[in-house]
């Protein structure tokens, strides 16, 4: 197993482990993202979508609900985080978003057989992202619309950057963030012109809220992209590490609750005929 290999077996591990909590309260960015995604790509109702990377379904049950002749078809590699979207889809349901165990990629979907794709916070896990936009607009019809979100600068200020320097001090090394590689409007739409697409537009919106304790920020630690560097603590460091650092952040509460910013980049583009 080469370096790529074990890398993505890490990230496939980490999401079925942390799938039980990834739609936590603490983290309803991601649930605010994906109605947002939905007018972005101004739907007709009737479309075959496909949403890369779907996780825990967030975003395919948001179109779905947009589509009263429209189907979904969402694809993830972890087996964990698609058992809890089959299983809001059933309680919600909703019988037009169906979910498939697949590695991004390596999608098998016929080409050019869906109208449009999404992909939510998803194309930077993969270390060449053009390929994996050609990837995903090849299972697109021509004149097809491809779209992604991304973290707009910085994530999570200020605690986030708190959260990273305090960490360091226990000898953790940072791992790349490798969401920042297009973390600006203008880099979304280098990606997508060197993918090959048309007619691309970006926007930002922020989509930031106030968490009503240190607990929903240790949710946010616990259960999104922080998982894998306090994993790296012993027992007794983690106990210190978070007593600590929440007491940090309780010190930037206020009236209202702790900030957690969060700006997100919507990009699109055509698929040419």
């Amino acid at each position: 197993m080469n370096e790529q290999e074990k890398r993505k077996e890490m990230i496939k591990k980490t999401f079925d482990t942390v799938s039980v909590g990834y739609d936590s309260p603490a983290l309803r960015f991601f649930h605010e993202s994906a109605k947002n995604m939905t007018p972005f790509m101004k739907f007709r109702g009737n479309e075959n979508i496909l949403d890369v990377a779907a996780g825990t379904g967030r975003l395919s049950l948001a179109i779905a609900q947009s589509l009263p002749m429209g189907r979904v078809t969402g694809a993830d590699f972890s087996a964990g985080m698609l058992a809890q979207a089959r299983s809001k889809a059933e309680a919600a349901g909703i019988r037009n978003a169906e979910f498939v165990e697949m590695d991004m990629q390596e999608m098998v979907f016929p080409d050019d057989h869906f109208d449009a794709a999404v992909c939510a916070f998803g194309i930077f896990f993969v270390e060449d992202m053009e390929r994996q936009i050609r990837h995903i607009a090849d299972k697109v019809k021509p004149g097809g619309k491809v779209a992604i979100s991304n973290f707009h600068g910085e994530m999570f200020t200020p605690i986030g950057g708190m959260f990273l320097d305090r960490i360091k001090g226990y000898g953790v090394e940072i791992p790349p963030m490798t969401w920042k590689r297009i973390a600006s409007e203008e880099k979304c739409k280098l990606l997508f012109q060197a993918a090959g697409l048309k007619d691309i537009r970006s926007e930002v919106k922020n989509i930031g809220y106030y968490l009503k304790n240190t607990d929903e920020w240790w949710d946010v630690i616990w259960y999104a992209g922080f998982r894998g560097m306090v994993n790296q603590l012993s027992p007794d460091d983690l106990k210190r590490f978070r007593e600590e650092h929440l007491d940090e952040v309780q010190r930037t509460m206020t009236k209202d609750g702790i900030w957690l910013d969060v700006e997100v980049i919507y990009t699109s583009g055509i698929k040419e005929l």
